[in-house]
């Protein structure tokens, strides 16, 4: 097999490095925005009326297991999540490790986040936090 010199080695992980720097220098721009699109049935005659999931509002949430627990503010306008803040957390990691989780739940509109790993029970805190506010906002 043949060996590559060191100028190429050094040519191909400078390469790497612009693209890596790269990719989080964008995936530190991206902005976040909630959808603006709301649900809508027919009341006969031509007739509509949005019909919402969620009341407007900011509702707190909690998730806890052994290692600690998560709280959470959820907002909610016109059936669209528009705000997700953590308030508390009380975990044995520090909040850093969770902390891009809320951006998530703008983008996706659902507490179905991806799962951070070394901190998979902090990420489940947050998820039910936010699975809990929003079944307060469904019940209100």
């Amino acid at each position: 097999m043949a060996q590559m010199n060191k100028k190429m080695i050094t040519l191909c992980t400078a390469a790497i490095g612009a693209i890596y720097v790269t990719g989080i220098a964008a995936a530190d721009t991206i902005a976040v925005q909630a959808p603006q699109s709301t649900k809508e049935f027919q009341l006969g005659q031509g007739a509509t009326k949005k019909a919402y999931t969620y009341k407007d509002g900011t509702y707190t949430g909690v998730g806890e297991n052994r290692i600690g627990a998560v709280e959470v503010a959820v907002s909610i306008k016109s059936d669209v999540i528009t705000s997700v803040e953590i308030t508390n957390s009380t975990t044995s990691y520090s909040v850093s490790y969770i902390q891009h989780l809320p951006n998530e739940v703008l983008v996706r509109q659902s507490s179905d986040v991806d799962v951070v790993s070394g901190a998979t029970l902090s990420t489940e805190d947050f998820q039910n936090a936010v699975d809990d506010a929003l079944q307060q906002a469904k019940q209100a």
